[in-house]
């Protein structure tokens, strides 16, 4: 069409791409192990793949794999069958991006031992700093009844992939 331009160099195409949305504080500290994090990750393409009980319990393990290193306190979680919600905190020495990290690596890889192809996870997560002692119940209420307000289960509690392993309070 008249008027209209298309870019092939390649330094030129980067120019026009948008910058990708920063999602975690610039100046922060995510390695502090006095900090809560309420955080989500998301299946990739919203697939349900958490689905499979033997995916669902694989990253349960490694979940409870991390505690027993001592790299997080997990004070809440629950896989629902395309997300996860976890409450928690890092140990000293390993920040909440590198707790991620691990995590997603060792369990995409156990999907593709299940027969899984792709990229298990979504690219980033969300994350939330928990910074009241009534807030962090709310949270933990609020992630214990995602099976339940999505009629998986009647009640708290029924949902095998959810658990409060760590004491809340220190």
């Amino acid at each position: 069409m008249a008027g209209d331009h298309v870019i092939t160099d390649p330094e030129k195409m980067n120019k026009y791409k948008p910058e990708r949305k920063r999602l975690r504080l610039a100046h922060f500290n995510y390695a502090s192990p006095k900090h809560v994090y309420f955080l989500t990750l998301c299946a990739n393409s919203r697939r349900l793949p958490f689905n499979n009980p033997d995916l669902a319990k694989g990253i349960i393990g490694s979940l409870n794999y991390q505690r027993q290193k001592n790299q997080i306190k997990l004070y809440c979680y629950c896989l629902m069958p395309d997300h996860l919600h976890l409450l928690l905190s890092p140990d000293v020495g390993i920040d909440i991006p590198e707790v991620i990290k691990r995590f997603k690596t060792f369990t995409t890889t156990l999907s593709w031992k299940l027969d899984f192809k792709g990229k298990l996870w979504q690219r980033s997560y969300y994350d939330h700093i928990v910074r009241k002692r009534e807030e962090l119940l709310k949270v933990c209420e609020y992630i214990l009844d995602n099976p339940v307000k999505n009629g998986l289960v009647e009640e708290q509690g029924g949902w095998p992939y959810s658990g409060t392993p760590d004491p809340l309070l220190r």
